[in-house]
Parts: C-alpha cells; structure tokens; sequence
C-alpha cells in the first residue's frame, strides 16, 4: 500500500437524552443509554490518506470561519490514538495524512467532536480496505474518546445502547453500540441551532464527563434516564411530539445541573442562553409548539415540527444575544460522499 485515499462526511447530532459521565475511559463507556436525532447542515467532512512516505501523521484541521491550522497538543493526540486503533485492525504501521473541516462553530456544543471522529473512522476504515458494518463502525467510532461518535454512524433518530446486564467491561464494550430507531423520513423534525457564542467553550466535555460523579444530583439522574429513554423512544415511533419535548427538556436541565453542581462547578449558559429557554417556554403558551434542548456550552437546539421551523428561526433572531441561526432536519448518517453548505442566517 503506497497511498489509499478516502473522504466522509459525518453529521453533528443533537442529544433528546444525553449521556453524562463515563464509566470507563479508556473503552469511553457511559453511564447511562442516550437517544439523538442526526443533523443534515451540521456537517464535518474529512479526508484520510495512508502513505508509505509520510515518517509521521499529519493532521489538519479547519474550524468554521478559520484557516487552516496543524493539530498540536491534545487535539493531535487524540486522532493519532485513533489512527493508532484504526492501523492495529489493519495491520499496517503506515502513517497518515487527515484533513478535516467542520461548516459549524467547533466545541461549543453542537457535537464537533462527534462528527470530527464519526468521520475520520468512516474515513479510516475505508482508507485502508477494512470492511466493517454499522454497529462495528458505531463500536469504533465511540473507542475514539467522543462516545457520542457512535451515535453519528447510523441515520436519523438513534439510540446509544447501554446493556442493562452488569457485564465486565470487556463484554460491555462489544453491547455498547448505537443503531437506527427511525430513519430520516419517519418523522419531519427541525433542529433550530440559535448561536449565542461561538467560541469554543473554556471546559471540555471530556473533564466535565470525569467531574460529573462528584455531583450530588448524580445519582438521581442516573434513576431517572430509563423512564426518559423510554418515554422518547415511543415519543419518536408514535411522532409524539409533546412527549418528546417534555422528556427531552427535562433531561436538558437535569444534565446542566449536574454540571452546576459537581466539584468544581461548570456554567455553559450565558445571558443569550436564558433569553433563549424563557423565550421557547413563552412561545408554548401562546401555541407555538417548541422546545429546548442545550448540550454542553451555551447555543440552544430549538426542535420543533418542520412546519413551525421558519417561524421559529424568525423569532429565534430577534432574540437579544443570537448571533445567528442554523437550522437542521434529521440527517443521514456518516457516508462517504461530498458535504453540503449549511443553512446559515
């Protein structure tokens, strides 16, 4: 193999129930199921080329409205374990070239680090002649230290599986894989992104996943989740949208105030944020049915019916502290084809 060439492109997606704190690091194992609806503007796109010539992986990265820049520090570190893992099962010791954009704000919690990894396994495997199917990708994809990875490989609405036996870990990590509950067409949601910052975020997701054990609301999210799980998973087969958004929203609060209250504490909202969440409850009352769901930083996933999606961006805008908008329908899952440009206003 003298050069092999491959490019995918993997979608962002937004958690309904989130998975927080991670029960063994080194296989990212979560502590808790999640479910998450793919996005079909936020997108990462990234080129993995194996090349007996290279005498070191080269990694770049081009974040939105950046320049393109070489990985350094903790960033190159991570793809490189990753093409570590990915080189093992081909038995290749061949070094690589990765290119990767993002057409969203990186790292401020619209899942960059999910499609960035989404796509470079997808990308990898191919690169290198390894014929894998989905819940083998999903498996690789969340080994790579963004767990939510694996939920970027199927299409549409998915569902990251916790196995509810207590396995050892090493069985554990083979059950913990994600897989399609509905695909795209099934049911015509948006996914409104209001941007309040774009600005990567001070804390990563990966420290505050270690910190959130140290919450004393932990433990009663945790005995919460599988009544959430439940309740989103027959929201989405049966398109029931109040369901869902009661279940999703409740869940968001839940996993901020784990964040707000571990040891040390992380606040991802700002003023933008809760001018966001009283505007969407607000919009409720007066029949515009939305609801809000927030990873971890501060931009807001307004998800309502694609109907309402117009409307619901107009608003969102003339909300002090919005940058600006993006809005998603549910998406496919990570392929290997050319990317798209995002709806951006």
């Amino acid at each position: 193999m003298k050069q092999k060439r491959a490019t995918a492109i993997a979608p962002a997606n937004i958690a309904f129930i989130k998975y927080w704190g991670v029960r063994d690091t080194t296989r990212t194992l979560p502590y808790n199921g999640s479910i998450s609806m793919n996005l079909d503007a936020c997108l990462t796109t990234t080129t993995v080329t194996f090349d007996e010539n290279l005498t070191r992986d080269e990694i770049t990265l081009t974040f939105y409205q950046q320049a393109p820049h070489l990985a350094t520090g903790v960033a190159r570190e991570r793809v490189v374990v990753h093409l570590e893992r990915l080189r093992a099962l081909a038995g290749t010791d061949c070094y690589a070239k990765v290119i990767s954009s993002n057409n969203f704000p990186s790292d401020a919690g619209i899942a960059s680090s999910a499609a960035g990894f989404a796509a470079l396994t997808r990308a990898g495997v191919a690169a290198l002649g390894l014929e894998l199917d989905e819940r083998q990708l999903s498996l690789l994809a969340r080994r790579s230290g963004s767990g939510s990875a694996c939920r970027s490989i199927p299409s549409g609405y998915v569902e990251w599986y916790l196995p509810s036996t207590e396995f050892d870990l090493v069985q554990w990590d083979q059950a913990s894989y994600a897989k399609s509950i509905a695909q795209p067409e099934h049911w015509d949601l948006t996914d409104v992104v209001a941007v309040v910052d774009t600005n990567a975020k001070k804390i990563g997701s990966a420290e505050n996943h270690r910190l959130a054990t140290s919450s004393p609301y932990f433990a009663t999210r945790l005995a919460e989740i599988p009544d959430r799980l439940a309740a989103v998973r027959e929201a989405i087969v049966q398109r029931d949208f109040t369901k869902l958004g009661q279940a999703m929203e409740a869940d968001a609060v839940s996993m901020h105030a784990v964040c707000m209250t571990s040891h040390p504490p992380s606040f991802y909202w700002n003023g933008g944020t809760m001018n966001i969440i009283h505007a969407v409850r607000s919009w409720r009352s007066e029949g515009l049915e939305a609801y809000f769901t927030i990873d971890a930083g501060p931009n807001v996933h307004v998800i309502c019916e694609t109907a309402d999606s117009e409307v619901v961006a107009q608003q969102l805008r003339q909300l002090p502290g919005v940058e600006f908008t993006i809005a998603n329908m549910v998406g496919k899952g990570t392929r290997l084809e050319e990317p798209t440009t995002p709806d951006v206003e």
